[in-house]
């Protein structure tokens, strides 16, 4: 008996000194960063304006990354697996008659980082350009787009990556 409890200890010591900080990947730890968009007024290009009933639809997904609202950012990822993300943005989306909407060609170079065995790795993007390729000017609320830094890393997720004026 007393040989068992022995085994059964040493098992149990092994068992949680084996686990290591790698073993989990924290809230905190950054992750693959995502896009940040700040839109704001053509006319008035200091103040950020919102986009009424905004919806963001992604090349291969037939819903909305986010529920329809009226705000003035967004935060959207791009593929990891591809060089290149699309993207469909939608103003006044909960009106069938009067929406518009504009198409958008996000190109950029890849760099895989490792984080840790529990996290794997994260995505960073470079080189990060655009093209507007909304087929019709019917569709057109977008003004101009600036990208203010072309580069997306955890390191520049508190600040706007791109500004669309509209």
């Amino acid at each position: 008996m007393l040989k068992k409890s022995v085994f059964i200890l040493i098992g149990i010591i092994l068992l949680t000194t084996n686990c290591t900080r790698d073993d989990i990947c924290t809230e905190e730890t950054p992750k693959t960063p995502l896009l940040i968009i700040k839109f704001y007024d053509k006319d008035n290009v200091q103040f950020a304006k919102a986009v009424e009933n905004l919806a963001v639809f992604a090349d291969t997904i037939s819903f909305s990354l986010f529920p329809v609202s009226t705000t003035d950012s967004i935060a959207i990822p791009l593929k990891t697996n591809e060089n290149w993300t699309d993207y469909l943005f939608l103003k006044n989306a909960n009106d069938s008659l009067s929406f518009l909407g504009e198409s958008f060609r996000f190109d950029y170079e890849r760099s895989d980082e490792y984080i840790n065995r529990a996290c794997a790795f994260r995505t960073n993007f470079f080189n990060l350009t655009q093209e507007r390729t909304t087929p019709s000017p019917d569709f057109e609320w977008i003004d101009t787009i600036v990208i203010r830094t072309d580069s997306i890393t955890p390191q520049n997720q508190n600040e706007p990556h791109i500004r669309i004026y509209h």
